[in-house]
């Protein structure tokens, strides 16, 4: 009796696990991929780096007086940070929603972190 068909199968069966998991890490390298571009912070990058982003930084930095909306001192644009009042890791459907966002020094909007 041979085991010829025996050892055909477990090399075809080896063969197609490679096979598999090749695939299941490219399906997860492409999540991944899907996963980064819908997440907030990027969401919020993309925008913020935008024409419409910027124009907005510039138009809340005047309405607020050129001043932190935290502290009340008075700030240089350029530098400032765009601070999500209600934070991105509780309102992540909040990300551009320019009603949840003020214009803050970097020491406000660093000290603040995740809190509201």
């Amino acid at each position: 009796m041979t085991h010829y068909p025996f050892n055909q199968l477990v090399k075809n069966l080896f063969k197609t696990t490679q096979q598999v998991d090749v695939a299941f890490n490219t399906l997860k390298e492409k999540a991944t991929e899907i996963n980064a571009k819908y997440d907030p912070r990027s969401e919020f990058i993309r925008w913020r780096d935008s024409k419409e982003g910027k124009l907005w930084k510039r138009k809340q930095y005047q309405t607020q007086g050129k001043c932190c909306a935290i502290c009340k001192k008075a700030i240089p644009l350029k530098g400032s940070h765009i601070d999500h009042i209600e934070p991105l890791s509780f309102s992540p459907h909040l990300t551009v929603d320019t009603r949840n966002m003020q214009v803050t020094c970097p020491d406000c909007n660093v000290a603040k972190g995740n809190r509201k």
